[in-house]
Order: C-alpha cells, then structure tokens, then sequence
C-alpha cells in the first residue's frame, strides 16, 4: 500500500519525487500504467498539491470527463475526426484517476469515502463504456445489432471479472497476511538477494508487458479510432479477446492462491 507522505508546503519537483519514491508495487503493473499513466497523474497532483483543490474535486473532474465523452459517444458522435475526442477525454480521464489518489497522500487527505468513491466511479465506467461502443457502433455501422452486443456484451464481462478479481484479491492478501503477521506477532519481510531482485524485475516486465492489453489505458486509446468505425471495431474485438483470455488465465490462478491462503 502505498504510504501517506506529510502534509507540507514544498515545491512542484519536492513533491514530484516524493510521490515517486512513495509510489505502489510494480508488480504485474501494465505498462501503459506504470510508464504514461502514473506519472502524468503523479505530475498532475504535485501541481494541485498546495491548492485547494481536494483528492475528491480531482475525482469528479475525472468522472466528467469520462462519463461525459461517453455519452456523447452512445447518444451524439458520429464517424469523423471530432469522434476521435473521446478517446482523448477518456486518456485524461484516466490520468486524473491516477491522480486523485497521489494527490491525497501529498495532502495527507486519504479517507475511505474517497478511495469507495473512486472505486464505485470505476466501476460504472467498465460498463457505460462498452454499452456506449455498442451504441455508437449501431448506429453508425451496418452490421448485426445481435453480434455487435454480444461483442461488446464479452468485453465488459471480461473487463469486471479482470477489474473486480483483481481489486478483491489485493484486499484478501492484504487481510490474510496483516492476520498471519498479527498471530506470528511480527511484520517483517525477508530481505530479497540483489540476484533475486535483478531476477524479480525481469519478471515484472514481462508480466507488465503481457498485461498491457487489458491496460483500460489501452481501451482508451483504441477509442482514437472512432472516426474509422471498422477500423475501431477490428482494435476493439482484439482487444476483447485480450481481455477474455486474461481472464481465463487470471481466475484459476486466484483460485488457487486463495486456496493456498485458506
């Protein structure tokens, strides 16, 4: 998890490496997220730290422009270069869902209706996004309406078994480990041997490159491609089947380590 930093007043580029050194784990990460995403919100939130702009204001910026371009997306944009906008607010969108978080360890704000908010936002927008592609996909493309949602249908099942295994899973390591640390009446950690930690980073970023397809930064720039419908559907049924097969490698792997944890 990553730390609460203290609240003081310090530069643009103080509070920059600080977040930078106080960032989360590396681990299975995807690229987009760990190389674009991240520090373009970890930028966003050093410039907002002495502000009054709150983690929550960064929030709500974010849910505008997300559930706002998309629906424009499902209810008024048509194939021509303006479409190309809403992958554009969706990639900011996403930077200020980054940001949100980092702002409030700057701000020493983090509070749990914060961190549900977010997660409830999220949530929402798996599912108004792929219902707003079948949509705009609908109306400005002629193929059958049937497989068209049965497309989008699969890629928004993919996409909430990846985001919500994944979400509940950190929690269940994080609580069995806190109880497994609590009855052995210690927190600490073994240190890690610089061979095995040159070995680890390796593992890392294969496992980051790998994952990159399932990155919702990814989705969100496939959507560049609205203008071009045909174009934009052939990017997304790839990366829906990304996604589906993801998952079907993501679920009987938790399953067996919630079993391992008992």
């Amino acid at each position: 998890m990553s730390q609460t930093l203290p609240q003081t007043r310090v530069s643009f580029r103080d509070s920059f490496n600080q977040l930078k050194q106080a960032q989360k784990t590396r681990k299975g990460v995807p690229l987009y997220l760990l190389y674009i995403n991240r520090p373009a919100g970890r930028t966003v939130a050093a410039a907002l730290r002495n502000t009054r702009l709150t983690p929550n204001h960064v929030t709500a910026a974010g849910a505008v422009l997300t559930y706002g371009s998309l629906l424009w997306l499902a209810f008024g944009a048509t194939a021509n270069l303006s479409s190309a906008l809403v992958g554009l607010l969706l990639a900011a969108g996403y930077v200020l869902d980054s940001a949100d978080g980092q702002l409030a360890r700057l701000q020493g704000s983090s509070s749990a209706f914060g961190e549900w908010l977010d997660h409830a936002l999220d949530n929402g927008r798996i599912t108004v996004m792929h219902v707003a592609a079948f949509c705009f996909l609908a109306r400005n493309t002629d193929y059958d309406h049937i497989l068209l949602a049965a497309a989008c249908g699969l890629f928004l099942l993919a996409s909430s078994c990846i985001f919500f295994g994944g979400a509940l899973i950190d929690q269940l390591r994080k609580s069995r480990r806190a109880a497994l640390a609590s009855d052995a009446g210690q927190s600490g950690t073994a240190a890690v041997r610089p061979d095995n930690d040159r070995a680890n980073n390796r593992r890392m970023l294969v496992r980051s490159a790998v994952t990159l397809p399932v990155d919702y930064g990814v989705t969100c720039l496939a959507f560049l491609l609205l203008p071009w419908p045909r174009v934009f559907l052939a990017a997304y049924l790839v990366l829906a089947a990304a996604h589906v097969l993801m998952a079907a490698a993501f679920l009987p792997k938790w399953r067996s380590e919630l079993l391992a944890l008992g």
